[in-house]
């Protein structure tokens, strides 16, 4: 985990000063070979400023996160993307704080200039990632999972960890070890690290019960390399609980007894405030929200009482029961959306497979979903403790109840508030589907076992991505 924090930093700095070199190369460009002195102070801090604004935005938009750090052309769109929405900011930040300079047209050259050089800078990282070595990984135990794992190291070598062999106490298929050499506990581990200059060992479970194995490992000690148990490797590269690791004892040893005191108190504080003033925007916001839902769906306020499938199928807000911290039932509550009655008319669809048109939307609930301003409601949510604004999504009680026959531990996710949003959001790109539930488990263990103020604001940049990547729903 240091070693991946030490990356993202070097990134984040290295970004940083090809931002401030896009900005020393502008001011060449527009005011010559040599620039007055007192012109380039005049543009170090409003600009520093701005930059840091948009490192931010690079790590929404993912530009810190090791596993998408590959050159592609995605990248090159994403960057795009990423400058355009910077340059916009740059623009409203000088255009509402006054400094003594007008800098207006030289934002689109320091953001064109930025995008060269960060792209270029970035290719040329990955051909030094591919070339230069990687941790080399020996693999000690066999599983579906370690399998796995190694596919996808080998797929991401910008992690830079490079897995070279296995070693395990069963015979193993040339399918089941992606094309690399499989050892057995009859050879020689000092000559196989040597061999394969292995600098890093990951230990499965299996090997705690295999007494040749763990001898074998005794005896490279000597040797001082660094050897990581699989679930914890695994849960710092991937950011999910490995699934066969949640048990009993993984409760036990993770999360029972263990109480985040000063965290959970100022995140409590820091949610009511956040709560309170986006409120009141909300509030600002609502005569008009009213305005367009009634106008839009004149009928289904005309037949309202007909119309609606259940009480909770307000003209305005739409309340529905779901399931929050250790199991409490709350009214969850949203902007309407849909038509009245949308969960009567959602049976008739799926009795009906032909429907093209989905019966449900109207024109004003539609451009709601699209900019998520349906969601805001649950800052009431938020306010009364019910949610939080990071945190598993809150789900139905008939959906848990059905989750809890399928996926093992399931209610153990309700150990903390729900949330607006989550690590499981961000990290998948569908998680309603009950199929996907026990990887949405993986993710939400991670969370409930990792949470932090840094998770937090990472889970928060994510989202911010998300929102401005997707299309709605």
């Amino acid at each position: 985990m240091k070693r991946q924090t030490k990356k993202i930093l070097f990134l984040m700095i290295c970004d940083l000063l090809l931002l401030y070199g896009a900005l020393g190369f502008t001011l060449a460009l527009r005011y010559g070979a040599n620039p007055d002195r007192q012109l380039i102070l005049q543009h170090i801090l409003p600009f520093t400023i701005l930059f840091l604004i948009w490192l931010i935005f690079f790590g929404a938009f993912g530009f810190y996160d090791l596993r998408f750090a590959k050159n592609s052309k995605y990248f090159l769109y994403r960057l795009a993307q990423v400058m355009v929405i910077n340059a916009v900011i740059g623009v409203l930040f000088f255009y509402l704080l006054s400094f003594n300079i007008e800098p207006r047209r030289n934002l689109l050259l320091i953001a064109t200039f930025a995008l060269i050089f960060i792209f270029c800078w970035r290719s040329l990282l990955n051909l030094l990632i591919v070339r230069t070595g990687a941790t080399r990984v020996l693999f000690i135990g066999m599983s579906a999972e370690a399998i796995k794992l190694a596919d996808y190291l080998l797929a991401h070598p910008q992690l830079g960890q490079r897995p070279v062999a296995f070693l395990s106490a069963h015979s193993v298929s040339p399918q089941d070890r992606l094309g690399l050499p499989a050892y057995n506990t009859e050879d020689d581990l000092a000559l196989i690290i040597r061999t394969h200059s292995v600098n890093s060992i990951v230990m499965l479970p299996e090997i705690k019960e295999n007494r040749t194995l763990v001898k074998l490992l005794f005896q490279i000690i000597p040797l001082g390399i660094p050897v990581f148990e699989f679930s914890t490797y695994y849960e710092t590269l991937i950011g999910k609980i490995p699934a066969s690791f949640v048990g009993e004892v993984w409760f036990l040893e993770n999360l029972i007894g263990i109480r985040k005191h000063f965290y959970e108190f100022f995140k409590r504080m820091l949610d009511m405030l956040l709560a309170i003033v986006a409120g009141m925007i909300v509030v600002l916001c609502f005569p008009f929200v009213a305005l367009g839902m009634i106008l839009s769906t004149p009928q289904d306020i005309l037949n309202y009482k007909e119309r609606r499938a259940r009480p909770g199928d307000g003209i305005i807000f739409f309340r529905q029961p779901r399931v929050g911290k250790n199991g409490r039932v709350f009214s969850f509550v949203k902007f309407r959306s849909q038509r009245l009655g949308a969960e009567r008319i959602s049976r008739q669809i799926n009795e009906a497979k032909e429907m093209t048109d989905d019966p449900r939307q109207y024109w004003f609930g539609k451009l709601m979903r699209k900019t998520y301003f349906d969601e805001l409601p649950q800052l009431w949510n938020v306010l009364k403790g019910e949610m939080s604004f990071i945190g598993p999504r809150p789900e139905r009680p008939e959906y848990v109840e059905k989750l809890k026959q399928k996926v093992p531990f399931y209610e153990m996710r309700l150990l903390v508030p729900p949330g607006i949003t989550g690590w499981a959001q961000t990290k998948m790109e569908n998680d309603a589907a009950v199929e996907d539930a026990p990887e949405k488990m993986q993710y939400d263990l991670y969370y409930i076992k990792n949470r932090s103020f840094t998770l937090d604001l990472l889970i928060i940049l994510r989202t911010i991505y998300i929102l401005l990547q997707r299309q709605g729903r």
